[in-house]
């Protein structure tokens, strides 16, 4: 009898230890939990595994650690947005001479410290990197920086004066991160950010399959409507895809050459016509990159400059019904034979299972096939996803949560005040082992 008891100890405890070392309760602590970034870095899939974050989770030194562990990136989510860059206007102005020859006023200086050198400084002490967005976005940019005299109800200001004000204002952040960065030790092939979204969310989700309606501002759902209903300031003053073309020269010209440029866009698998015309955005996404691909080079600070365009961010916000697996695949696939790399930006599923380890699994599986060491990669000439950012770190703090309700949109929850794993955190994981 004590050697059945003997027996039946030695089994239970050996089952204690196999569930111990697979680790794939959910609840566990993220700082205990296996890392994603050895998993899909160290693995060898992606250059970069990402969580997005903000300000008040990256100032807080657990969060740090978390992130440290778990990623090799992060995403601020507000603060390298012009809004939090430019802040008010300023009454103190200085003069600016533009590559098109347009001599204009400009704010006299920056306050970078107020939003966006707090965010660098704790990304460094994480000891990670970061994606720069955004340099250009009709939403989150002042009213006053597109209207005459810097005012908020002034009249629009002409195309060339905009030109100008856009170069000072790409020139003014890319040469600020550049002086940040060689005080902090960092220099080419070691950038804090290594990838900037240079143009953001400029096709609008009713693109006629045409090549004059694509643009937002330029469709029936987007004219003449301001930035806060879904308009466009940049597209009022050009009425083309001019502006976009002309961010990506000069982020070309100002940015280092080993710092990634993408332009990044939201529901870019839509593509269907419905009988009332439907949604053509990832043609027209299509259309806007070859557009800045045949870009014409002109004289940037005095060289001659392409536009350059080097990755396409993928925003990725679905949800378990849409977008199905095979159509984001569909439309991956067509980025990546444009001869871009593709940087996945801003994933989350909004399901309301609170731990949808279906979904979660079937996305990676197909993310895989598409790494630096998947199936697909010799298919489109060495293009691949390059990294994977997730939007956000918990359940609690996404921003799913305030649309309307209860959704489970991340791999992580809270549990009092500690960040936990959930069950498709494993389902993800187990994808690479």
């Amino acid at each position: 009898m004590k050697k059945i008891h003997f027996i039946i100890i030695s089994v239970l405890f050996a089952l204690l230890v196999s569930c111990k070392q697979n680790s794939t309760v959910e609840g566990e602590s993220w700082l205990d939990a296996p890392s994603l970034k050895e998993a899909f870095v160290d693995g060898g899939y992606f250059d970069r595994f990402g969580l997005a974050c903000e300000y008040r989770e990256i100032s807080n030194s657990s969060i740090r650690a978390g992130l440290a562990h778990h990623a090799n990136t992060t995403t601020s989510g507000n603060e390298l947005k012009p809004d939090y860059i430019l802040g008010r206007p300023s009454s103190i102005l200085t003069t600016f001479i533009a590559s098109n020859g347009k001599e204009i006023q400009v704010p006299s200086s920056i306050n970078f410290s107020a939003n966006m050198d707090p965010f660098l400084n704790f990304v460094k002490a994480a000891g990670i990197q970061m994606r720069g967005h955004v340099l250009t976005w009709h939403s989150q940019t002042p009213e006053w920086f597109f209207r005459e005299n810097y005012s908020y109800d002034g009249s629009l200001v002409d195309k060339e004066t905009m030109t100008a004000r856009h170069e000072w204002y790409i020139k003014s952040v890319l040469e600020h991160v550049a002086k940040w960065e060689a005080a902090h030790e960092y220099g080419p092939g070691n950038h804090l950010i290594y990838s900037w979204d240079v143009v953001n969310e400029a096709v609008a989700d009713d693109a006629s399959d045409n090549d004059t309606n694509y643009l937002r501002g330029s469709t029936s759902n987007t004219r003449n409507k301001a930035p806060s209903n879904g308009g466009s300031r940049w597209y009022q003053i050009y009425g083309n895809e001019e502006f976009i073309v002309n961010a990506f020269r000069f982020a070309n010209a100002y940015a280092p050459k080993d710092v990634t440029l993408c332009y990044n866009d939201y529901n870019e698998y839509l593509n269907y016509d419905d009988g009332k015309g439907g949604s053509w955005k990832q043609e027209g996404i299509v259309r806007l990159i070859t557009a800045i691909k045949n870009g014409e080079p002109k004289t940037i600070n005095g060289k001659s400059v392409k536009p350059r365009i080097d990755a396409m961010g993928m925003q990725s916000h679905v949800e378990p019904s849409w977008m199905s697996v095979n159509s984001y695949e569909n439309a991956l696939t067509r980025f990546l034979r444009l001869g871009l790399d593709v940087q996945i930006t801003e994933f989350d599923i909004a399901t309301v299972t609170e731990d949808d380890t279906t979904n979660w699994k079937n996305y990676f599986e197909m993310f895989k096939k598409y790494s630096k060491k998947g199936s697909q990669i010799s298919n489109y000439d060495g293009h691949c996803i390059t990294s994977i950012t997730l939007w956000g770190i918990n359940d609690e703090n996404s921003w799913i949560r305030y649309k309307g309700g209860i959704k489970y949109p991340l791999l992580f929850k809270k549990s009092g005040g500690e960040v936990v794993t959930k069950n498709c955190f494993y389902s993800v994981l187990n994808t690479v082992k």
